[in-house]
């Protein structure tokens, strides 16, 4: 039985048939490249299981995910753990402690038990006494996603750390002006991979009950006695009517990209790179799909009010395909027959949030907008402020407060007066001491 390869010299001739088509087939050049081989340091499951302490202020290295709850914020620094912050006054936080929670990228807070995710681990901690923070629960081996696939083995545990084997040099014939190649080198088990683990969410906290708020990048939210959580491909349910014994429940596929989860009025608004999951939860522990709004391949933080979501549609590293940088305003009055209403052009939006009205909008590297949203079809008109300097990605408006995290800081301002917003106080990022000289 014969087997067909596919020769080198076949797909050279596919690119030039297809170079042909576009705009002539160009000659062939030598490439050299150098490829650098890594191989992974593991942590192993006995290792991270014992990993998690509260230890003293750390300075912020680097910003994830931020979370309100009571008088604290919880700063998440990606795949390490969580800064506690004292923000009673908001005009003077102070950092409280760091709590060491070893691939830690989402957390989620509901009467004084702070949930958390280690790699692949739910871990639940009693924060009652800041003083005396202490893991009270954990699930082991939950996350599936890409921590099992890329980061984890059941026997050595999971990844923590590359260390640089050696450097390959090859050179390759390529035809010149070829379309550029994206790719990582594996072999035998030893990879160099770059990628981003942080991404960030959103939670709803009615005013009667002691849960906490999160940011429009959330990936854990809360809801009464159901703590909802999405990974790339899923969505997890859990029960926690007992605080300190969380129950998992279902797992549903939701398909592949998702990023962000958002609650309101008994719904989960599922934000992912190709389009927005409505999920009904009246019956909290069996999520049922209502409809789903497609768009073209961008990453998606949504918020909603009332009878409107809104969306940030924003392309990028992790969007590949994606050539929409916009907010989505979204008619979900009927959340079966999801409907967009209209789109306005952005630069480059990441989360957002809304309040009474007032909608803040994170631009990355182009700052913080702020926006009367009153009238959803005019709100480009309705520019508010602009505030530059600032690599805004997520926020939290809450009682006048807007606490804002980017990555070179933790930011929060007045804006009872929105004719005179002004900047309380700013927690700013240290970058870590370089190793190289």
């Amino acid at each position: 039985m014969k087997t067909m390869k596919h020769t080198p010299l076949l797909s050279a001739g596919l690119l030039c048939f297809l170079a042909l088509i576009f705009s002539g087939c160009s000659d062939k050049v030598e490439i050299t490249r150098i490829y650098t081989v890594m191989e992974p340091v593991y942590m192993s499951p006995a290792q991270l299981r014992e990993a998690v302490d509260v230890i003293e202020p750390q300075d912020i290295h680097a910003t994830g995910k931020i979370y309100l709850y009571q008088h604290y914020l919880l700063v998440n620094e990606p795949g390490k753990g969580i800064h506690l912050v004292n923000n009673l006054n908001p005009e003077s936080p102070e950092m409280l402690g760091f709590i060491n929670i070893p691939g830690n990228y989402d957390l989620a807070v509901r009467g004084d038990v702070l949930y958390a995710d280690s790699y692949v681990d739910l871990v639940a901690l009693d924060i009652s006494d800041v003083q005396n923070i202490r893991e009270v629960n954990r699930l082991k081996d939950i996350f599936a996603g890409l921590s099992t696939t890329e980061y984890y083995d059941p026997e050595k545990g999971v990844i923590v750390d590359w260390n640089e084997v050696e450097k390959i040099e090859v050179t390759e014939e390529e035809f010149e002006g070829n379309f550029p190649s994206y790719f990582n080198y594996r072999t035998n088990g030893i990879a160099f991979a770059s990628a981003d683990m942080a991404s960030t969410m959103s939670s709803f906290m009615p005013p009667t009950v002691q849960t906490g708020v999160g940011g429009s990048m959330a990936r854990f939210t809360i809801v009464e006695n159901y703590l909802y959580s999405v990974d790339n491909t899923r969505l997890y349910v859990f029960d926690i009517s007992n605080l300190n014994d969380p129950k998992q429940g279902m797992i549903k596929d939701l398909g592949w990209g998702i990023e962000t989860i958002f609650p309101y009025d008994h719904k989960l608004f599922i934000g992912s790179q190709t389009g927005m999951h409505i999920y009904d939860i009246e019956n909290p522990d069996v999520p049922i799909k209502l409809s789903v709004f497609e768009h073209v391949r961008s990453c998606d933080p949504v918020v909603v009010a009332d009878t409107l979501a809104y969306v940030t549609l924003r392309s990028g590293n992790f969007c590949n395909n994606g050539f929409a940088n916009q907010l989505d305003v979204i008619n979900i009055k009927d959340p079966t027959q999801p409907e967009i209403l209209i789109s306005y052009p952005m630069a480059n939006p990441h989360g957002l949030g809304i309040d009474n009205g007032i909608l803040f909008l994170c631009e990355g590297n182009f700052g913080l907008k702020i926006f009367d949203a009153t009238d959803p079809m005019s709100i480009d008109s309705h520019l508010l402020q602009t505030y530059t300097g600032v690599d805004a990605i997520d926020v939290i408006p809450f009682n006048d407060v807007l606490i804002m995290i980017g990555t070179d800081g933790l930011y929060q301002y007045d804006y009872s007066d929105i004719e005179n917003i002004r900047l309380l106080s700013a927690l700013p990022v240290i970058p870590e001491p370089s190793d190289e000289m």
